[in-house]
């Protein structure tokens, strides 16, 4: 069919510099792992505790949350390449105000305001790929949102060990330089301009996004982009009609309950104390090579799930890979229980946690990781995508800050094994839910997914549906 062979670069183009926001996010999450143990050294410049060095990893968090009401609130007043321009800002100040930061209270200030640029670059950009995107590939142009995140991270990770606080700084703001020169020159979002009646506009982004497709199959495809925009923009999309259908209903529960496991499997922690945690191995590798060594295999395998989401679908990833990284946090967590808690000498077998641990952030980084922010995207109709994305990723912050506290609470407390069995426990439990809960949403349009989502039972009810001729649609 000719339409499976049109040129898509320009929609792999967008893609790709719009998720460029999201590489500057991934080097402030890979900025605390090289940087939290200099600031913590006698030598540092800004002297600081344990507690501040929790507090300066989890304030980046926290200040995702007000950054996702504020995505919210511009997303369809400005749209989405705008306000995805926007949420760079606080993302390239945060850098420059830790290069000149002097006291503790500035880094947390400068994580904070980082933060708020994480939280709109995370709402802003499913949506953004979700409607500029093909269905064949929208799985693929999905998985660059976490691709990039761990790009950021490897890009932190792989410079700090080797230059000076103020020039990791510098070198991070390389990124959101190139941001900056060139997701300007993409095309907005047709569904966007659609939704503001501009429809030349809309057209015109679409043979934009649509190369070498003829005339007729682009207005057959801003006919049907229609069609679901004046069926979704029939409510007028507050935010308390997520919970006024079914679909919507199940939408929620389904990203709520994918970003509980993601969170609950300990991600934040892992990724912020990424080299403390190594460091505990004994191996003869040292903690800060294991976590350059990670990066890059978290950004193979960021790879690998760009190629497999739309070859495997996204309910078989999930389930493969939450069940195999449950499986690597309970190595992780025996082999912290049998060294703190019986004493035995693990000096030789330091392989086996640098090895359990770089295997749970690459096999997430497949599936757990990616897919709940790419099905962000999908699940929602036009009208509630905005409130709907923030809602998930407000609970994601919130949740990632708790995990990122807790943890050093419970490992103090109790153990970091007893963490590490809560962090396992939560991959087991996922699997469950995945399989229960989560639907297939490869090579589907934005309508058929609706149209599932709404009408779950639909096959059942067919012969009901002879008997009782009037229904109600509850897409309508």
């Amino acid at each position: 069919m000719e339409q499976s062979r049109v040129k898509r670069w320009s929609q792999y183009l967008a893609a790709i510099t719009a998720t460029l926001s999201l590489a500057i996010s991934g080097s402030h999450i890979g900025w605390t792992s090289p940087i939290l143990p200099v600031l913590k050294s006698t030598d540092s410049h800004v002297p600081i505790t344990s507690d501040n060095a929790s507090w300066i990893a989890s304030f980046y968090l926290l200040g995702t949350i007000p950054g996702c009401i504020v995505a919210a609130l511009i997303v369809d007043r400005l749209g989405r390449k705008i306000s995805l321009l926007l949420g760079g800002i606080p993302l390239t100040l945060s850098y420059i105000l830790i290069i000149t930061a002097w006291n503790p209270y500035v880094l947390y200030a400068a994580r904070g305001i980082g933060g708020i640029g994480q939280g709109i670059a995370y709402v802003i950009c499913p949506m953004y790929i979700g409607e500029i995107a093909d269905k064949e590939i929208r799985g693929t142009l999905g998985a660059f949102i976490k691709l990039m995140v761990t790009f950021g991270e490897l890009y932190a990770h792989a410079i700090g060990p080797f230059v000076s606080y103020q020039w990791l700084g510098y070198s991070c703001l390389v990124i959101p330089l190139i941001f900056f020169l060139s997701f300007p020159w993409m095309p907005e979002s047709p569904y966007y301009l659609l939704m503001k009646n501009r429809p030349r506009n809309a057209m015109m982004s679409l043979k934009r996004l649509k190369c070498c497709v003829s005339n007729d199959q682009l207005e057959t495809d801003l006919e049907q982009m229609q069609k679901i925009v004046v069926r979704d923009l029939s409510d007028r999309g507050r935010f308390w009609d997520l919970f006024d259908t079914p679909g919507n209903r199940r939408a929620v529960i389904i990203s709520i309950g994918l970003q509980l496991i993601l969170q609950f499997s300990g991600i934040a922690a892992v990724e912020s104390y990424t080299q403390e945690i190594l460091e505990e191995g004994d191996a003869h590798l040292p903690a800060s090579s294991s976590v350059i060594l990670l990066s890059v295999l978290q950004l193979i395998a960021g790879l690998g799930a760009v190629i497999l989401v739309d070859k495997l679908g996204r309910r078989p990833l999930l389930i493969i890979t939450s069940f195999l990284a449950g499986i690597a946090l309970t190595i992780t967590s025996v082999f912290y229980f049998v060294k703190f808690q019986f004493g035995v000498n693990t000096t030789g077998y330091g392989w086996l946690l640098h090895c359990s641990v770089i295997f749970y952030e690459l096999i997430i980084a497949l599936g757990l990781n990616p897919l709940p922010y790419m099905m962000l995207g999908e699940l929602f109709p036009t009208n509630v995508k905005g409130a709907a994305v923030s809602l998930a990723n407000v609970a994601s912050s919130l949740l990632a800050f708790i995990v990122s506290k807790m943890y050093q609470v419970i490992s103090d407390n109790w153990g970091v094994y007893a963490a590490f069995g809560w962090f396992a426990i939560s991959c087991y439990v996922g699997v469950f839910f995945i399989m229960l809960n989560v639907p297939e949403t490869k090579g589907k349009s934005l309508l058929e997914i609706q149209e599932e989502l709404n009408c779950k039972k639909k096959k059942k009810k067919s012969a009901e549906a002879i008997e009782l001729p009037i229904q109600i649609n509850t897409i309508s």
